[in-house]
């Protein structure tokens, strides 16, 4: 099946804000084939400034520095969309979630770098893109890397995310990774920020559960995904240190040992 799919168009969007109404104000692109050899960047980072016909708000345009007069001089949204889903097998983003908003009207599977980084390395100190790459060691001292937060080098860091990545997972386990909400190590929000999941008081994931209203949240569909899991290792699960050990154990020799072990939270 992989050889059908020849062509994966890493993306990444500026844009006017995080919340809607928001548009882009900048696409960004690099390409990785399929070659005989093995997956390869074919080329890239590219970009394209979009005008939004919106005004830029200032946050975001001190992330990105792409102020309303640049961006006005862009092309038309509709018309970036089209230029970067053009020709593609698969596109891929690092928070497909996110990009996915604003690079739309196509019917091409996903790849998230996020979710397949979360999945294949959860111990990093950080799943940001560019934390990942300075722990894996990938693009250093790469000028195409350069300015973050612009959407042209952003999918160069990115690319080298996915390809990363295609060493240990084939393309279509990656794409399913990507649909599925994924175990998350350590929570990022509240009076237990930082700690691993595994050690959240059940009050808490009760809280999570059946209190909050996260569940009814798209956006924290890990979250909710993972505190179900270790709800239920704490409710039903006699021996959960042993389990935790067998687990870690098979997903060392087990390539596919992520989806076995999401099937046991439900």
């Amino acid at each position: 099946m992989a050889e059908t799919f020849t062509l994966i168009r890493v993306v990444d969007s500026e844009t006017t804000g995080l919340d809607d109404p928001a548009e882009l104000v900048e696409i960004g692109w690099t390409d990785v084939r399929l070659f005989p050899t093995g997956w390869a960047i074919e080329s890239g980072p590219h970009s394209r400034l979009v005008n939004p016909g919106m005004p830029i708000t200032f946050p975001a345009m001190s992330v990105h520095h792409i102020t309303d007069a640049v961006a006005g001089g862009g092309m038309a949204p509709d018309d970036a969309r089209a230029l970067v889903a053009a020709g593609a097998d698969i596109l891929c983003a690092h928070n497909v979630e996110f990009d996915s908003r604003f690079i739309r009207g196509h019917s091409l599977p996903w790849v998230c770098t996020l979710k397949g980084a979360r999945t294949a390395w959860p111990e990093l100190q950080s799943h940001k893109n560019g934390s990942i790459r300075y722990e894996r060691g990938l693009c250093l001292d790469d000028e195409r890397t350069e300015p973050s937060h612009r959407a042209g080098p952003d999918t160069w860091v990115t690319a080298h995310i996915l390809l990363d990545l295609l060493k240990l997972y084939p393309v279509e386990t990656l794409i399913e990774i990507s649909t599925k909400p994924v175990l998350l190590l350590k929570i990022d929000f509240g009076e237990h920020a930082g700690k691993r999941f595994s050690e959240i008081p059940m009050k808490y994931l009760n809280w999570i559960l059946h209190v909050s209203k996260m569940p009814e949240d798209p956006k924290k569909a890990d979250v909710v995904f993972t505190a179900r899991h270790w709800w239920a290792k704490h409710t039903s699960d006699p021996q959960p240190q042993q389990a935790r050990q067998q687990t870690t154990r098979q997903s060392e020799l087990d390539p596919d040992a992520w989806r076995k072990e999401m099937e046991r939270g439900f």
